[in-house]
């Protein structure tokens, strides 16, 4: 990763391919949980393609060179700041979730305290989602709980660091440090509007707000654009995403270190990122074929092919990221694709009857989070996902 000291990273370089793998990325843990009308991955035997590929090709514009910085920023190694492509609105849309979440006066300022129910890391992302979402439409600043019992600060790597934006991540808000949050505190009724005077309010069921909601203040933003209304709810999952994840220096080196540990091929540029899901998730939807996978990205190659110069062109390498060791073996052995993988024991889940926190007991939970981070932290470095 590509950080200055101060890790002043500028928003645009490697936002894209953060906002895009984000939202579809991260493992779930969680019971399955409607979709909203119309969405693209609700129709049942629709393509992989037509998932997500199409979801999302629309939404696309090329990336300014943001003149304002986001402490944290993913910024891709090697890719300078304004190269690339990033979902449209990402830089008005971060800064603002930035300035709401970082207050001039904290003295002044109203919150939800969130605590993330037991899941897996992205049931995590996606909880905390829809927390942030409730906290700006009711123009509050969201905290994460601390110190909080969730299974990835169970370790010796959390051990006084018991928040999950203080162990992994960039501070959610620069009231964190500081705030005397009381023990007890109303819980969030979205509805009730006598709720307003309050300064805190608990959040501990993940879905409080509306699930779906994407907060009005986007409102302007995205009806100057061509995302469809009914995919504006994945626009706000990959914003939130991609505010939310933003390693702090101490992952960042841990995550170096373990890159190391698994060395990569010196660039994935013009890779195909490949992310296959397995272990607990056929409890949530039915599993998609590794053949299925192989001939999207071989639609991806071939689209890539027919305009592009060398730099451009999509190669035949992919970079897998799965917890399927059988996943790798069929691409390995049974395509003719260039494959590259971590080769981490710790990522391996064979017994798909144990859930994604079972595993992260067993091989220690921040082992499962940092291993996660490095391959997202690959991925970003593919040029198509």
């Amino acid at each position: 990763m590509a950080h200055g000291a101060t890790r002043q990273a500028r928003l645009c370089a490697g936002s894209g391919g953060l906002l895009l793998i984000a939202s579809l990325w991260f493992s779930w843990g969680v019971s399955p949980q409607p979709r909203p009308p119309r969405a693209p991955h609700q129709a049942k035997g629709r393509s992989l393609q037509a998932n997500h590929l199409e979801a999302t090709s629309s939404a696309l514009r090329s990336c300014p060179a943001w003149e304002t910085t986001l402490p944290g920023a993913w910024q891709v190694e090697g890719v300078e700041s304004g190269q690339g492509q990033a979902l449209y609105g990402t830089g008005p849309a971060q800064l603002a979730i930035f300035r709401r979440q970082n207050p001039p006066d904290c003295s002044k300022a109203r919150f939800i305290v969130h605590k993330t129910q037991l899941g897996g890391i992205g049931s995590f992302l996606h909880q905390a989602g829809i927390a942030l979402a409730g906290a700006l439409e009711l123009n509050r600043t969201l905290l994460f709980q601390d110190p909080d019992d969730h299974v990835y600060l169970g370790d010796d790597y959390c051990k006084d660091l018991p928040a999950m934006d203080s162990c992994y991540f960039m501070p959610l808000s620069n009231c964190t440090a500081g705030l005397s949050i009381p023990e007890s505190m109303p819980a969030l009724d979205f509805n009730d509007p006598t709720q307003t005077n309050e300064r805190f309010l608990s959040e501990d069921s993940g879905f409080a707000p509306p699930q779906f909601l994407v907060p009005t203040m986007f409102n302007s933003l995205l009806n100057a654009s061509n995302i469809p209304v009914s995919r504006r709810y994945y626009w706000w999952r990959s914003q939130a995403a991609a505010y939310i994840v933003r390693m702090n220096p101490r992952t960042i080196k841990a995550v170096k270190a373990l890159r190391n540990k698994y060395p990569q091929p010196p660039s994935l540029r013009n890779a195909i990122s490949v992310h296959i899901r397995r272990g607990d998730k056929w409890k949530e939807a039915d599993p998609i074929s590794d053949a299925a996978y192989s001939s999207t990205a071989e639609t991806l190659f071939n689209k890539s092919r027919v305009s592009c110069d060398p730099s451009t062109c999509l190669g035949r390498n992919v970079f897998l990221s799965t917890e399927d060791a059988s996943a790798v073996e069929y691409f390995v052995k049974r395509t003719k694709w260039g494959v590259h993988y971590v080769d981490n024991p710790d990522m391996w889940k064979p017994d798909k009857s144990l859930w994604a926190t079972d595993y992260a007991k067993i091989v220690g939970p921040s082992n499962d989070m940092l291993g996660s981070l490095l391959n997202l932290q690959l991925a970003l470095e593919c040029s198509a996902w």
